[in-house]
């Protein structure tokens, strides 16, 4: 029994580290893949710029200000001017 449970275990801690790897990989290319840019509402606000172009657009601020159409883990911070 404890030999099933230790399976388990490290099957559990491989999918999660190879989940955790892949997910910070997408982020580190997101600089340079083109994205539309959409508001809290939904709106589409720019289409195809990279993140450092939309970020550009939003004010300085913590807060979310754009999101990415295609990848909800990339964003800008700020807020819009509008």
């Amino acid at each position: 029994m404890k030999k099933i449970k230790l399976i388990i275990s490290a099957c559990a801690f491989i999918a999660g580290a190879g989940t955790a790897i892949v997910l910070d990989v997408q982020a580190a290319a997101a600089p340079q893949i083109f994205y539309d840019w959409i508001d809290w509402n939904g709106n589409t606000i720019l289409y195809g710029v990279t993140q450092q172009q939309a970020q550009s657009l939003c004010a300085p601020s913590i807060d979310v200000c754009l999101r990415a159409k295609g990848n909800v883990l990339i964003h800008t911070t700020g807020i819009l001017p509008w």
